[in-house]
């Protein structure tokens, strides 16, 4: 028993309290990678130590025919049947918080889809483009990964700014930035009202474009991807590209510029 609310404790501590101590300050901003490192380390050990007290709970009930009274005997056996009835109900919840996020993202597919006018196909991925008068970029996962990329962003930029747009896009591909955050979506989803969940997702969000915009620094350089970012973020209003654009400007890099891979180059 005592086992069991260790267990419990820990993944408390894990789960909900780490996440306000990992916010504090700002340091996240100039170290993305370990700052999601520790969040999501901190969030797999505290579901593992949950999953760990649940077993340990059911392990209990089995045994509890080795209990030294039947009063414990018969709360062990409650216990594992209590502990079996919550598993199956977060699993059931589980697969039903993540269907609307699957049919959202079915969703943009499809209305993305047809309106893609050609596609070039690269050594990793499938670059389609289509016409619109709103600067996007994005990825879709899958067997056939893509970056579709609108009309309007294309022409906004130059193309070594535009290479450096596509370098970011493949690291979000690349990384699996998207599972990163469906599984941040899904939490969110699970836990509504405790705000461990929330912050979660808004770092996850925030933390894996930081990480894509200094992978597509050093493929495409720091300059074009600040410019890049600076260049959408006024013609869109978005304050937030503004900000990742003095980020990168900020930021010490080595001078000798790495080369763009064979995936990202134009054909």
């Amino acid at each position: 028993m005592l086992t069991i609310l260790a267990l419990l404790a820990l993944a408390l501590v894990l789960m909900v309290i780490a996440p306000a101590i990992l916010t504090r300050g700002c340091w996240q901003v100039m170290h993305p990678r370990t700052a999601l490192a520790l969040w999501y380390g901190s969030f797999l050990l505290g579901c593992s130590a949950l999953a760990a007290s649940m077993i340990f709970a059911v392990l209990s009930g089995i045994n509890a025919g080795h209990a030294q009274s039947p009063p414990e005997a018969i709360f062990l056996t409650i216990l594992a049947w209590m502990t079996l009835a919550i598993t199956g109900g977060f699993i059931a919840f589980i697969a039903m918080s993540s269907e609307p996020i699957l049919r959202s993202y079915k969703r943009s597919t499809a209305q993305i889809t047809p309106l893609i006018h050609s596609q070039e196909e690269r050594s990793r991925f499938i670059l389609a483009r289509f016409h619109s008068d709103e600067y996007v970029a994005c990825t879709f996962p899958g067997r056939e990964p893509l970056i579709v990329v609108s009309s309007a962003l294309e022409d906004a930029l130059t193309p070594p700014q535009f290479q450096a747009v596509l370098a970011h896009e493949y690291a979000h591909l690349r990384q699996r930035h998207g599972w990163i955050t469906r599984i941040a979506e899904i939490n969110a989803l699970c836990v509504p009202r405790l705000a461990a969940g929330r912050s979660l997702l808004r770092a996850t969000l925030l933390l894996v474009e930081l990480i894509a915009d200094d992978t597509a620094a050093r493929q495409a350089g720091p300059v074009h991807l600040a410019n890049a970012l600076s260049r959408l973020g006024h013609l869109s209003g978005d304050d937030g590209m503004e900000f990742r654009a003095q980020r990168i400007a900020q930021q010490r890099w080595s001078r000798r510029r790495r080369v763009v891979p064979a995936t990202l180059k134009t054909s």
